[in-house]
Parts: C-alpha cells; structure tokens; sequence
C-alpha cells in the first residue's frame, strides 16, 4: 500500500466543490482552472451569454471536475441573493467561494461619475459582501467548516492616481475581511485576501502596452517584472485548503515584492 505524505494532505482540496464570481477572464480563469486542477468542481457565476464561459468549461471538464453555470450580472443584489437559492435548490453543498468579480474605471476623482461610482462599488465590494453572506449563511446553518477567499489588490493598501474609486473598493474588500472573519472564525469559517499586484490581464493590457508607464512599474518592482495571473497560483491552495485553517481576517500579497519599496 503507498502511504500518503502528510503534506499532500494538508494542501489537497480533492473533491471539495468552490462557488466562484468573475472567472470567466484574466485573473479569474487562471485561479479557476488552478482550483480544478487541484481537484475542485467549480461552480461558476457568470454573466448571461459570457463568451468566455463556454472554453472555460471546456478546460474544467477536460480536467475531470465538474462544471456548473448560473447565469447573473453580480451588480444586481436581488438577483444574486436568487442565484444563491437556485444554487441550493440544486443540492450544491460548496466549501470554497471566490470573489473574483471586479471592474475598474479611470480618470481623475472629479472626472469619474455617479455611475463609474456606484457600478465600481456594486462589482467589486457589495457583490463580494453578498456572495459572502449568502455562502456563510447557509454554512452556518448546516455547521459545516469553508473558506471566502476575496480578491484585494495593491490598492488596498495605496491609493495611487486615476483610480480612486477601485481604490475605495479595495480598501472596503480588505475591511470586509476582518469583519466577516471576527464573525465566523469560531464557526470554522475563514475569510481571507488576496492582494495581487500589477498582474498582466486584460484590465491592464492598455498600461502593459504602454511603453513608458510598463517600464516606471517594472523600476518599482523588486522582481523587475509584471506579474502573471499563474502567480497567485500558491496563495490561492494555501488559502483554499485545510492549510490554512488557522488564518484568517488576513491578506496574502503577491506583487514582486513592490509594497517593500
């Protein structure tokens, strides 16, 4: 009989199932296919006709897990507190969620609208703070132990220019992570962040393309390089698996080593 090492068991997520938000691109495709490789059934909350949603299921399934799609626009609170009971009314008992929905809008602070406002805060911190809910909620009620892993960002932590509103929400992910771990901890719920920095994605093609500004973030990270989306692939199983079941409230920041500077 081959024994198994008790490290590979501390890390495995074999058969665990993750309820995922924005994985349809970038960053969220990579840490998806990351889960199901580790042995992950993934099921995805995505927005209706997402082009992007067909090849993912595709790289999932040809991974041996599951696929499960629900349509819904994450900004639509009622609809995502409905997506959540339509999950349920399926059977679908998750021990991971993944808030990985985020958008971002540029400009000056008195340039951005109310609706730059509010469709920044709506993806990326109140559906996060929904999903979360809905998740813990009904852990909670069947005393079962998970894991809310949020996405975060540099912007956390700085607030940078151009970007005040991601900012603002990206601070409020971090905030909502300790609150929600204070609440949770000793129901063996843990909640934690991660915080990438400049990764290449498609929200950062126009700036990766951008000769003179790719080099300033290059200069100012000690690593000399953008980051890849592949890079969040460690953090990610550290933070999924039983691991880390003494961390929580906390985040994981993964930028070349640039909030050092």
């Amino acid at each position: 009989m081959t024994s198994v090492h008790p490290l590979a068991t501390l890390f495995s997520l074999e058969g665990k199932t993750a309820i995922c938000t924005g994985v349809t691109g970038g960053i969220g495709t990579e840490i998806c296919t990351t889960l199901a490789e580790a042995g992950v059934d993934i099921v995805s909350i995505q927005l209706e006709g997402d082009p992007n949603g067909a090849p993912l299921r595709a790289a999932v399934e040809a991974l041996g897990r599951s696929f499960h799609a629900f349509e819904c626009d994450v900004a639509d609170s009622k609809a995502l507190r409905e997506t959540f009971f339509r999950i349920w009314a399926e059977g679908i008992v998750p021990d991971i969620l993944l808030n990985c929905a985020g958008i971002n809008r540029r400009g000056p602070v008195v340039d951005l609208t109310d609706e730059d406002i509010d469709a920044v805060l709506a993806i990326n911190l109140k559906a996060s703070y929904v999903a979360a809910q809905e998740f813990a909620r009904r852990l909670l009620a069947l005393r079962r132990p998970g894991k809310v892993i949020n996405m975060g960002s540099m912007l956390c932590f700085l607030g940078m220019y151009n970007v005040s509103a991601y900012a603002a929400s990206k601070g409020g992910v971090l905030q909502m992570t300790k609150a929600f771990s204070n609440e949770w901890a000793a129901d063996g719920i843990q909640v934690n962040c991660i915080c990438p920095g400049y990764l290449k994605t498609p929200m950062t093609k126009k700036i990766v393309e951008d000769p003179e500004y790719s080099a300033y973030i290059m200069k100012r990270t000690p690593a000399r390089r953008w980051g890849e989306p592949k890079d969040l692939r460690g953090a990610l199983i550290f933070l999924a698996s039983p691991a880390s079941d003494f961390v929580t409230g906390t985040s994981i920041v993964v930028d070349g080593g640039m909030l050092g500077m």
